[in-house]
């Protein structure tokens, strides 16, 4: 799991710097563990734990990117405490 949130806090600075609308790199941090913590209710913390972190963040980067493509992800920061 650490290696897991390293690599979440350097795909939100990532993501600070490309995606417009002035959200920091904390924010996308947020918003990326809230995104997590979803699927883990979703599929199960089983599940979820037999994943690789790899896995894990190539699902969040592709639920994210699909997010961005449809123009919603800025909805959702501002209610990231909803996911």
């Amino acid at each position: 799991m650490a290696r897991l949130e390293i690599e979440l806090r350097a795909y939100a600075t990532e993501l600070a710097i490309h995606v417009p609308g002035g959200y920091s790199a904390e924010d996308f941090y947020d918003f990326l563990r809230n995104l997590y913590n979803a699927s883990v209710r979703h599929h199960g913390e089983e599940t979820v734990e037999q994943m690789s972190d790899e896995t894990v963040l190539k699902v969040l980067k592709s639920q994210v990117r699909e997010l961005i493509q449809l123009k919603r992800i800025g909805k959702l920061l501002v209610r990231r405490d909803r996911i």
